[in-house]
């Protein structure tokens, strides 16, 4: 910014106003002595015109070149000797003394009033601009903003155009239309480094700086980058608290994962290495019976482990997007025989009591994850719904779905988990001993994916009479 008060630089057009004021504070006095009026009055005139000259010009030479002239004039045109530089009159040598005295200390005070009255403008517009700048970055959030918001602020308030780059990535971020980084000029520039809290966090290199930088465009580009810096510090060390977050949970849940998968595989296998051990061991007494149950047990046993390990390796697929459909339509009594066959246990048990309509029923579904929703839903009625509870299977239409329901008449969902009965790893714990419970909690998770997947919708909840309702609506119609 141009410094008005430069007192170095010749300004014509101010010697120009010094020139014409200077003639009309002559003409004015020598009308004034025509009518009579004395000459010390038209002292007052020429230090009228001293003061006029100081602020219609910038600077205290302007104001002491015409206080010098005036003298000189005054002393032309008004002193004995006429026409002449000579005095005469000692009471004119006095009076012309006081005289630049007096325009020397009004002008020299009117300059400096007038300097001071700029800077406190100049002030005041800096610590707008300053303001501006502190309040433009309060709210803005992410790497890329915070730094394309302090390129628009060089650019906006100071005119320069700017590379900022980062030590925390290679991206390099410019004032729009610039060439690329390494293809820049390397002269009038200006490198200014982005320091934070303990470290540098980069360097802005402003370019084509063609106008000298003053000391208020150098505060004003040092404040937007420290303001730019806090923001930035600010933004790594919010990252920072989330990655740790985040692997935190990813610890935790890695930690329940294992302690979970550990204990429901070490459940079977325990089973069938014990009732194989019997059998070994015992074989010659055992009667036919035993063993027949021993091996029923064993091979029950086997197939709770391959589910459990089936649902792991379904979850480990859904989370990482590699789950595709084949599609077919099912007929709705054909998904419901298929489940059946995959609970021998439960539908055995005389507890199980199946409703499916008399007309035949398409689906566009891939059956076998069908089934597979549906054989942990039963699964998990007779396992949670108490020894004596009756389970139901009903199937039905209703509008443009086909519905699945699984009922109960037990105890229910305990409303604890009952918003979150679907998230991973929900699982109902027996007195309060977490690893106390049979499964890993993954499977209404995966029959809430494979239903999405499908566009379809699960939902649970209590019946009002007692035991839990869950519900698969699923879109007979391809989308």
């Amino acid at each position: 910014m141009k410094n008005n008060f430069d007192n170095t630089k010749f300004n014509f057009k101010y010697f120009t106003n010094v020139i014409f004021i200077c003639t009309l504070s002559v003409i004015l006095s020598i009308i004034m002595n025509y009518m009579g009026i004395g000459k010390e009055n038209s002292l007052m005139v020429f230090i009228v015109g001293v003061l006029t000259v100081t602020i219609l010009t910038s600077g205290y030479i302007y104001s002491a070149t015409a206080a010098v002239l005036s003298v000189l004039l005054f002393n032309y045109f008004f002193t004995e000797p006429y026409h002449s530089l000579q005095i005469s009159n000692s009471d004119d040598v006095i009076l012309i003394v006081f005289f630049l005295i007096a325009s020397l200390i009004s002008s020299t005070m009117t300059s400096k009033l007038q300097y001071q009255t700029e800077v406190s403008k100049r002030n005041e517009r800096t610590a707008r601009l300053l303001y501006d700048v502190t309040k433009g970055f309060l709210n803005v959030t992410g790497r890329d903003n915070i730094v394309l918001k302090g390129i628009n602020f060089i650019k906006n308030y100071v005119g320069f155009d700017c590379y900022v780059k980062l030590d925390a990535c290679e991206q390099v971020y410019s004032t729009e239309g610039l060439p690329d980084y390494v293809d820049s000029v390397t002269t009038n520039i200006n490198i200014i480094p982005i320091k934070g809290v303990g470290k540098k966090l980069g360097v802005m290199k402003i370019v084509n700086c063609n106008v000298p930088i003053t000391d208020e465009i150098d505060m004003l580009i040092k404040a937007i980058v420290h303001q730019m810096a806090i923001v930035l510090d600010r933004e790594f060390i919010y990252e920072e608290r989330q990655k740790i977050r985040v692997d935190m949970e990813s610890e935790h849940l890695k930690s329940t994962l294992l302690r979970s998968i550990s204990h429901d595989l070490r459940t079977p296998l325990t089973g069938i290495k014990g009732a194989g051990e019997l059998i070994l061991e015992s074989y010659d007494s055992l009667d036919p019976k035993s063993v027949k149950k021993l091996a029923s047990d064993i091979c029950d046993e086997s197939a709770w482990l391959i589910k459990t390990v089936q649902n792991i390796l379904d979850m480990t697929r859904f989370s990482e997007g590699r789950i595709t459909l084949n599609k077919d339509f099912e007929a709705v009594d054909d998904i419901v025989n298929q489940t059946l066959s995959h609970v021998p246990f439960l539908n055995s048990s005389g507890r199980l009591h199946v409703i499916v309509p008399d007309e035949i029923i398409l689906v566009p579904v891939e059956g076998k994850l069908i089934v597979q929703v549906l054989v942990n839903l039963l699964d998990n009625a007779y396992k949670y719904a108490g020894e004596e509870a009756d389970v139901f299977l009903k199937a039905y239409t209703d509008g443009d779905f086909a519905v699945f329901e699984i009922s109960d008449n037990g105890a229910g969902i305990d409303t604890e988990i009952l918003s979150r009965v679907f998230d991973g790893f929900v699982t109902k714990q027996k007195n309060n001993i977490v690893d106390s419970h049979l499964g890993v909690g993954l499977g209404l998770t995966i029959c809430k994916e494979i239903i999405t997947a499908h566009k379809g919708a699960i939902t649970a909840e209590n019946n009002v009479t007692g035991g839990a309702v869950f519900k698969v609506r699923l879109p007979l119609e391809v989308e």
